[in-house]
């Protein structure tokens, strides 16, 4: 996702913040992100279809987390499929379902924890989980952008227009577009590390200074984008090697040739100028202006001058140009950017799609030929006469009401079978949703089965209190001896957040030990073993991870 090791070569030029320092502030997030990661909290429900909002609600607990340091906070959202990108979605597409293949593999094999892993991976974010979440956005009047086509350029240019101070993401690519400030790994607590563009010229692993955005950007793509596939034997390395030595990319990728031995595609160069020019004038969506733009100008200083002439040629590369109105559609939510449809319509079953263009299909056939406006077609079926053929007035009587019998019976048939495909789509709805009921009536006795357990499990709480008790005395008297030196509280915070994750981490292996005393009690009330496994993970996550982080910011004030 992005640019391969591109952040761990920017190690010495990130910096750990919390976002309490981005108060009043306006902040952009890649919102597909976050629901990337709220899968994980119900994955099995998504991929049964059964209805659930653990992954909704994961994203707006994290815009509260913002709003709580008076931080305006703007959604953006992924839109279409960009056709420079075609090759790596379908790369995704066949990985996710190697990662469904697998998730079918562990779970014969019993390996619960690596099953749930592989099916969270296999999981897509789809149009109809973004319109939930656009839909509880807006009624916490939260700004949202919805991207004509890549999140990332829409994100980045609203960094260089500075229309917002810093983005948070998990994807490099916001560097290589020249993103002025971004925000990686921002965990629960909030904390993160921060990647200041102005700052990569300080890097010590690699040298950058005098480098143009040009040549970084050159470094990037050789390096291995979402557009273009690095080389076999090029990485990150060997890139800025190559890129340092050379004046512009087609003297870098000659010298990867000659120099290197590297075997180039006889397209490659193509293929890198139509990525470089991706990067450069990938269309999005201007909030200011209210209409569709580039990422930057075409008059701008970082395209090549070899490259000036391709801007004349054919760029559908670079996605569709929208009207004002289609593009402010999209953006506001109420299209879906891949059919251009309300969500409502798009979130159809494929069945009841692929049913009604078969029905379309049919319906096309029987249309009758037109010519011009409102013409019909005469067809005339010439007949070659013949001094045997005779015309005998009883046979054509007896032949139109043969052909009248023959019409009446094809469109009754016809009609009928419209009727049985209509009970049997009614038939498979009414199925569904009695499907759906019940598995619903089973969540909820299954639920109330637990709540009768809650009781026995407060007294292992309570141990487990008395536990982080006793860690939180560790974590004072590490301080107290370990700390000679005066340090900045940003740093001193982002030191107590480490020691929190190794408490974490202690506590789930305790947790692990009394959640496998309980499992005979589990079995008692009948409860399938891998509900009970959700359950459990669930609990985790929900009851004390809440009082966890608590009691840990509790510590954290103190200090």
């Amino acid at each position: 996702m992005g640019i391969d090791s591109l952040l761990k070569a920017l190690k010495s030029v990130t910096k750990p913040k919390h976002i309490s320092e981005y108060q009043n502030k306006k902040i952009a997030v890649d919102t597909y992100c976050w629901l990337h990661k709220g899968i994980f909290l119900c994955a099995q429900e998504l991929s049964d279809g059964r209805e659930t909002n653990e992954h909704i609600n994961y994203c707006l607990k994290k815009v509260e987390l913002l709003k709580k340091y008076n931080i305006t906070v703007i959604m953006v959202f992924d839109g279409a499929k960009l056709p420079s990108k075609k090759i790596t979605e379908g790369e995704r597409e066949k990985k996710r379902n190697e990662n469904l293949q697998k998730h079918l593999e562990f779970k014969q094999q019993g390996e619960k924890d690596k099953a749930y892993q592989k099916l969270v991976e296999s999981i897509d974010v789809t149009p109809q989980m973004a319109s939930k979440l656009l839909e509880a956005l807006r009624i916490r009047n939260i700004e949202c952008i919805v991207a004509p086509y890549e999140a990332d350029a829409q994100l980045a240019y609203l960094s260089l227009i500075d229309y917002v101070d810093i983005i948070i993401t998990e994807d490099s690519d916001l560097i290589a577009y020249g993103a002025k400030k971004v925000l990686y790994k921002l965990d629960k607590f909030g904390y993160g590390e921060e990647i200041d563009y102005n700052s990569i010229q300080q890097c010590t692993e690699y040298n950058f200074q005098n480098w143009h955005h040009q040549k970084f950007l050159t470094f990037c793509i050789l390096s291995g984008c979402d557009y273009l596939s690095s080389l076999n034997g090029i990485g990150i390395k060997r890139a800025y090697q190559i890129v340092a030595t050379s004046q512009n990319y087609r003297q870098a990728i000659d010298n990867l040739q000659r120099k290197q031995k590297i075997i180039v595609p006889f397209d490659y160069v193509d293929q890198f100028e139509k990525a470089y020019l991706t990067f450069l004038f990938q269309r999005v969506f201007c909030p200011v202006q209210r209409t569709m733009v580039t990422v930057n100008t075409f008059d701008t200083d970082l395209l090549y001058s070899q490259m000036k002439s391709l801007l004349e040629g054919n760029l559908d590369f670079l996605g569709n140009v929208y009207t004002d109105t289609l593009i402010q559609d999209i953006a506001d939510g109420r299209i879906c950017p891949q059919d251009l449809k309300p969500y409502q319509q798009s979130s159809k079953n494929l069945k009841y799609s692929s049913m009604e263009n078969k029905q379309q299909i049919e319906n096309n056939e029987l249309d009758i030929p037109t010519y011009g406006k409102d013409k019909n077609v005469q067809v005339f079926k010439f007949i070659k006469k013949s001094q045997s053929t005779k015309i005998n007035p009883e046979e054509i009587i007896q032949k139109s009401n043969e052909s009248k019998i023959i019409n009446y019976s094809q469109v009754v048939n016809s009609k009928q079978t419209q009727i049985n495909e209509q009970s049997q789509v009614d038939n498979l709805q009414n199925y569904e949703q009695s499907h759906i009921f019940s598995s619903q009536l089973e969540t909820l006795k299954q639920k109330s089965l637990f709540n009768t357990n809650i009781l026995a499990n407060q007294n292992k709480k309570k141990q487990s209190k008395i536990v982080i008790k006793h860690e939180q005395k560790r974590i004072n008297e590490y301080f107290q001896s370990s700390i000679k030196q005066p340090i900045s509280l940003i740093e001193k915070q982002y030191q107590i957040s480490q020691v929190v994750n190794m408490v974490e981490e202690k506590f789930q292996r305790i947790e692990q030990q009394a959640n496998s005393q309980l499992e005979e009690e589990f079995q008692q009330y009948s409860i399938s073993e891998e509900f009970s496994y959700n359950f459990q993970k669930k609990f985790y996550y929900t009851d004390f991870g809440l009082f966890l982080n608590q009691e840990l910011q509790f510590k954290q004030i103190q200090l």
